[in-house]
């Protein structure tokens, strides 16, 4: 590792590869995969992941917006790339152009796509989304049918599927099952798609012909329990820039929310809330020093955080600090991280910051 990376993520790009397979052989053969790389692949970085993906066979993406999407065209994928949120007018031209499958969840947004298209004298590519329960985006069931019939009928629109959003799939086996049950009394053209990582795992009996995942693609299995044999994709690490001696009495960082109960010798890291690490990981988290849990005191600060190193004597400046990954024979995950912080692992992925450098093997 280069000495000079105070911060630094490592990507397993085999890792990756290997949590795909595990994802497809969950499903029937011939389903397909359009995997979620939206936010920056999860903050594993959007276009190495999506060409490691690409390579392995993935079939389709997913993105947040159409400026992603654009990242991955200009980077050479050629695989239907699906802007699974909501698109506003401004993003249609480059939608349009870069040939990108839009979300549409109502006919505002259907007729606007389609006067977008009809100025550029082209068609453009549609997924009809219907809303079971999630109440965030999609057309409610009385609305639906009215919307996908819009598009098939619009001459500069092409239907290219529909698809729902499960809202409780980790966790709410009958709630899922309501949304599915909801989602097939409808007709549903094309493309037809629903399962996220914890669907796709939790092997729901609904016909589809695509599956979603996003989680699972990064190693971590969502489910409530849940232990699918995914491999970690990411490991996040850092290192130790001062050691030193507190007494007994003494107090810790911004607001002196901690004061030593004993001698103590106490780690400054060079990790903040500005790299990522959780503002609620202070008093609370913990990182591996030389295999050994150690917790943080005090608050964390902006580029730092403070890490109890009493127990480990040989601790110096300089060496390395685990937030997600193995040090000696102990794991940390981002789910372990999450729970600390009173979060999710999502989260936790998704504010690692650009700035820590992502190192590829």
């Amino acid at each position: 590792m280069p000495a000079a990376l105070r911060n630094w993520c490592t990507i397993s790009l085999s890792a990756l590869r290997a949590n795909l397979r595990t994802l497809r052989s969950a499903v029937p053969r011939g389903t397909r995969i359009l995997a979620v790389v939206k936010d920056n692949a999860y903050g594993h970085g959007l276009v190495p992941i999506a060409r490691a993906l690409s390579r392995a066979g993935c079939e389709e993406f997913g993105v947040a917006f159409a400026s992603e999407g654009a990242e991955l065209r200009q980077a050479g994928l050629r695989e239907p790339i699906l802007l699974l949120g909501s698109s506003l007018p401004s993003e249609f031209p480059i939608a349009l152009s870069r040939r990108l499958t839009v979300t549409v969840s109502s006919l505002q947004e259907a007729r606007e796509l389609a006067r977008a298209a009809d100025k550029a004298r082209t068609v453009a590519l549609v997924q009809a989304k219907l809303d079971t329960g999630m109440n965030r985006l999609g057309a409610k069931p009385a609305e639906f049918l009215q919307l996908a019939g819009f598009i098939q009928r619009h001459p500069r629109l092409e239907l290219v599927g529909t698809f729902t959003h499960l809202a409780c799939a980790d966790s709410d086996p009958k709630f899922t099952r309501r949304q599915l049950d909801q989602s097939f009394l409808l007709p549903m053209v094309g493309q037809r798609h629903y399962a996220n990582s914890a669907a796709t795992l939790s092997r729901h009996p609904y016909p589809m012909t695509h599956i979603r995942p996003g989680l699972g693609l990064y190693g971590i299995d969502p489910r409530n329990g849940g232990r699918a044999p995914l491999r970690p994709v990411l490991s996040w690490k850092s290192r130790l820039l001062v050691v030193r001696n507190i007494r007994r009495g003494e107090t810790i960082s911004y607001g002196a929310t901690f004061r030593a109960p004993r001698d103590l010798r106490v780690a400054t890291v060079g990790t903040g809330y500005a790299d990522g690490l959780p503002f609620s990981l202070g008093n609370r988290g913990h990182a591996l020093i030389r295999g050994r849990l150690c917790p943080i005191v005090g608050r964390v600060t902006m580029d730092m955080a403070l890490l109890d190193v009493t127990a480990l004597p040989a601790a110096r400046r300089g060496d390395e600090v685990v937030w997600i990954g193995r040090s000696g024979t102990k794991i940390r995950t981002a789910t372990d991280l999450a729970r600390e912080a009173g979060t999710i692992p999502w989260e936790i992925f998704t504010r690692i910051a650009p700035r820590i450098p992502r190192l590829y093997s």
